[in-house]
């Protein structure tokens, strides 16, 4: 979305409450294995990215950012606030017969809702590169993104390609949703915590490199979980938010980035 339409969507994470939501209801009243729920969660994030786009971000487009940043700030209170009112502010959690099972994989112990979850991220992040470097709506994609009048001039619809980034990211976080809801409790507030993150770790691997991004995940995984060690597990998002502040100091376009912007 931002690599595209140049706009930070702060809902991002309220999406992903949204589908975790989802599956917890689609587990608890119809037993559907919240893997299931992801399916599902993709498909809402498909069809809310298109309804919000076309029916809010697509008539600001070409404001000043604090435009579109106090638009999808709002989008954040209306779901998030809407969330509570609807369902409370209590916490919910699903228990597929995979939440609590163990691998034992040469000695090393390995939770099977982990390892589910990280198949599942890596396959989706190989399909996004996939989908972008050798498809030719990706290319078209990147093209817009790289440079929007160029793109015109060849041909390409950038109030499309606007609108289907929108949608992807938006699917994405549906799938991430029900994935993270098989290990991770349910509350209107959870959407914050991996909003943040996701703009620490997009910031670590430099704007636009989806490679960047993906190994920035993993130095921030890797860190927080060796850093909870040695610190109490609560504190361990302090220490992505001092790589994020020393990236920023160092080499603010990030590990890959060519430029900040």
């Amino acid at each position: 979305i931002w690599g595209v339409m140049e706009i930070v969507n702060f809902a991002h994470g309220d999406f992903l409450m949204l589908s975790m939501y989802l599956s917890y209801f689609l587990f608890t009243y119809l037993g559907l294995d919240p893997l299931i729920g992801s399916i599902l969660g993709f498909l809402m994030g498909l069809a809310l990215g298109l309804i919000i786009e076309k029916g809010l971000i697509e008539k600001v487009l070409g404001s000043p950012p604090i435009v579109t940043i106090l638009v999808t700030f709002s989008i954040l209170l209306i779901i998030r606030y809407g969330a509570m009112a609807a369902w409370g502010p209590g916490v919910k959690t699903l228990h597929p017969w995979y939440f609590m099972a163990i691998l034992d994989l040469w000695g090393v112990r390995i939770s099977m809702a982990y390892l589910i979850g990280a198949l599942i991220s890596l396959a989706a992040t190989i399909a996004l590169h996939i989908f972008l470097k050798k498809t030719y709506t990706g290319i078209a994609l990147r093209a817009t993104s790289q440079n929007r009048l160029a793109a015109e001039l060849l041909g390409i619809d950038a109030k499309k390609m606007y609108t289907l980034s929108f949608c992807i990211g938006v699917a994405l976080v549906g799938l991430a949703g029900g994935v993270l809801s098989t290990f991770y409790y349910v509350i209107p507030e959870v959407g914050g915590r991996f909003c943040m993150l996701s703009f620490v770790i997009v910031v670590l691997g430099g704007f636009g490199s989806l490679l960047g991004t993906f190994l920035g995940g993993l130095i921030i995984g890797v860190a927080e979980e060796i850093s909870a060690i040695f610190i109490p597990p609560v504190m361990k998002d302090v220490v992505a938010f001092i790589l994020f502040l020393l990236i920023l100091m160092l080499k603010p376009s990030g590990l890959f980035g060519e430029e900040a912007r």
